[in-house]
């Protein structure tokens, strides 16, 4: 029997709500699994892990740990959401350690990104497993100090954000309790170092709107979605790039979506690092599922339909490659896979394929040489860490029970 999918947002860690992870209790692999060809798709785990507990988070502006963490060096290192119910945050290393840097508390956490130095790392939190109301929270590497992200009205949630620098973010927030934030949702910037704020604005000084920001290695380009008001049914949509240092806005494409909340056709854009192209996805069982890539001036790189609940695509460091999952066709049952496509070629590669469960998150390493990928369980409400080859060999667990990955190199210390 054939499952239909209805036109649901999933959420942007996973595409779920809920979307759970809990600290490992076992590691796979060690530096030689994260850097080599080894292991298979049925790992047996081969290392003890160790868990350190470090600051912890809430609903409060910042919380410090009893000491700050000490100097080290950068380390190659991948945070994940992690505790029982994915609200807490980890780090793994090369030896298969575990160090917590954020204790589970409150609700669900997504997103993780890594500032460019990395030496703070992003994260969203939402208020509880059934409301999806997010603040924006920063950890500080150096002080282990875990510090919220204030925007222009409180209470708001924040639906997306990125790094512009290494000290600068950009959000984009609507008003909590708003019914949609398609024609609600505002940019703001905040630079963490001076712990100052202000509105984004466009070169004729008025606010800029929208929602479901990326932005460009520079920072010199953000790409949103913006939203029209809903109108015989549908909601017009424009995907654009604003670039904050000239504040000028330029429209790439555009486009009609049903409803309020059957669908997108600019789901979740995930600019290049070089800030040449764009890749988004359209979900939406009235829209028809698929992943697009634009150029700056419009022009369709690549398109390609048919992929049910793409996961938010995500880019090589220097835009060599772009890695997104998603089931072919049809919802769950050994459909879903892991895919690659390398800007100038007219199709995509699936280069694991045969999953059960849907992918929920992907995050390249550094050099590019491997893929991490989360996928979810039997129960819908927690995802296993794999990792495999940039051309999909050698597929393993590397931490179970682990979400929205975000490689870097951190100076974080390990016992």
């Amino acid at each position: 029997m054939t499952t239909i999918v209805t036109g649901r947002r999933r959420d942007g860690a996973g595409r779920t709500p809920g979307i759970l992870g809990v600290v490992a209790v076992a590691l796979t692999l060690g530096l030689a699994a994260w850097l080599a060809a080894c292991g298979g798709t049925s790992p047996t785990p081969t290392a003890t892990v160790t868990v350190t507990q470090s600051a912890s988070s809430s609903a409060s502006s910042t919380v410090a740990s009893p000491s700050a963490a000490p100097a080290a060096k950068p380390r190659l290192v991948v945070a994940v959401a992690s505790g029982a119910k994915a609200n807490g945050v980890s780090v793994v290393n090369g030896n298969g350690v575990v160090k917590q840097l954020v204790a589970p508390s409150g609700g669900p956490v997504r997103d993780l990104a890594w500032s460019p130095d990395g030496t703070r790392l992003a994260f969203l939190r939402a208020v509880s497993e059934s409301d999806s109301t997010s603040s924006l929270f920063v950890y500080d590497t150096r002080t282990a100090a875990v510090t919220q992200v204030p925007v222009a009205v409180s209470p708001a949630t924040i639906d997306s954000y990125a790094w512009v620098s290494a000290t600068r973010l950009v959000a984009a927030y609507f008003p909590a309790g708003a019914k949609t934030y398609r024609t609600n949702g505002k940019l703001w910037l905040r630079d963490v170092g001076k712990g100052i704020g202000w509105p984004a604005k466009d070169a004729t000084g008025h606010l800029v709107k929208g929602a479901s920001v990326s932005a460009s290695a520079d920072g010199a380009r953000v790409a949103y979605v913006s939203h029209g008001a809903l109108a015989g049914g549908t909601i017009p949509e424009k995907l654009n790039v604003w670039d904050p240092g000239t504040l000028a806005v330029s429209t790439v494409a555009t486009g009609q979506a049903p409803g309020e909340i059957d669908g997108d056709q600019f789901t979740w854009p995930a600019i290049s690092p070089d800030g040449s192209m764009i890749a988004t996805e359209q979900t939406g069982s009235d829209i028809g599922f698929g992943l697009t890539v634009y150029g700056l001036n419009g022009a369709v790189r690549l398109k390609k339909g048919g992929m049910i609940w793409p996961t938010r695509p995500a880019w090589t460091g220097q835009g060599e490659r772009l890695a997104f999952g998603g089931a072919s066709g049809v919802s769950g049952g050994q459909h879903d896979s892991l895919n690659t496509w390398t800007p100038g070629a007219s199709a995509t590669a699936a280069v694991v394929t045969g999953l059960a469960r849907p992918v929920t998150g992907v995050a390249w390493t550094p050099k590019a040489s491997q893929i991490a990928y989360a996928v979810g369980d039997t129960t819908g409400l927690q995802s296993v860490l794999w990792i495999a080859g940039a051309d999909g060999s050698n597929p393993h667990v590397l931490i179970a029970h682990g979400s929205s990955p975000a490689w870097t190199l951190a100076p974080i210390a390990f016992p």
